[in-house]
């Protein structure tokens, strides 16, 4: 794990992360007139985290992130790896496919982050064995906003109920539950080692929080 670099994420995240932050796309933009983003993200100051974003295949402009654009954990990261420059792989000339494309991001963000990739995986995505699934099944109370798709709905009550296991593939995390602070918090809960992303399916820990400082104290 690179610290450092994830103490970058986490300041990046929280200076500007109620305008920028959504975890529903590596880099995008909000489906919202200029108008309506002017009244509900700047006026109004909703969280940018509460809107469906559209992603964007390619970028023109020479900085990665513009006025009103937005992205998740991994393209913060990959927008830090490259001074938040366009990154060559985002440019029209090169064509490439959303699969590629996926994977770089993947890459790039996991590069940065000192993770390998299955662990940044667990970051980036709300299925399988994401972290948030595991907080939202384990650690509800201290992060209240996590939702499962269709939990308002009933549809997730197996789950919520405790009936399967947290890493059942049945269920997803909303991204729009997945706000920047809550971002913020558990990315610095696995920075300070209190949380550790594991890279087999399901390997996630939680260590108590005195017991990792007597740690590092020790080291």
């Amino acid at each position: 794990m690179n610290k450092d670099n994830f103490k970058k994420l986490i300041d990046a995240i929280l200076f500007d992360g109620q305008h920028r932050f959504n975890m529903a796309c590596f880099v995008g933009k909000i489906n919202l007139s200029p108008e309506m983003y002017q009244e509900c993200i700047i006026e109004n100051e909703d969280l940018v985290s509460l809107y469906d974003p559209y992603a964007l295949p390619t970028i023109e402009t020479t900085e990665m992130f513009n006025c009103d654009s937005v992205g998740c954990i991994a393209g913060f990261a990959t927008a830090l790896a490259n001074d938040w420059k366009t990154p060559q792989f985002m440019k029209a000339e090169l064509q490439l496919n959303a699969q590629a494309i996926v994977k770089l991001f993947e890459e790039k963000a996991s590069e940065f982050l000192g993770l390998t990739i299955e662990q940044g995986k667990k970051l980036y995505y709300n299925g399988d064995d994401s972290i948030w699934k595991y907080l939202r099944y384990n650690e509800s109370n201290r992060y209240p906003n996590l939702k499962y798709i269709g939990e308002d709905d009933y549809e997730a009550d197996e789950i919520v109920e405790g009936y399967c296991n947290w890493d059942d593939g049945d269920y997803e995390i909303e991204f729009s539950s997945i706000d920047y602070k809550t971002a913020a918090d558990v990315l610095t809960r696995i920075m300070n080692g209190e949380i550790v992303l594991g890279s087999e399916k399901g390997d996630i820990e939680v260590k108590n929080l005195s017991l990792v400082g007597e740690v590092n104290e020790s080291v």
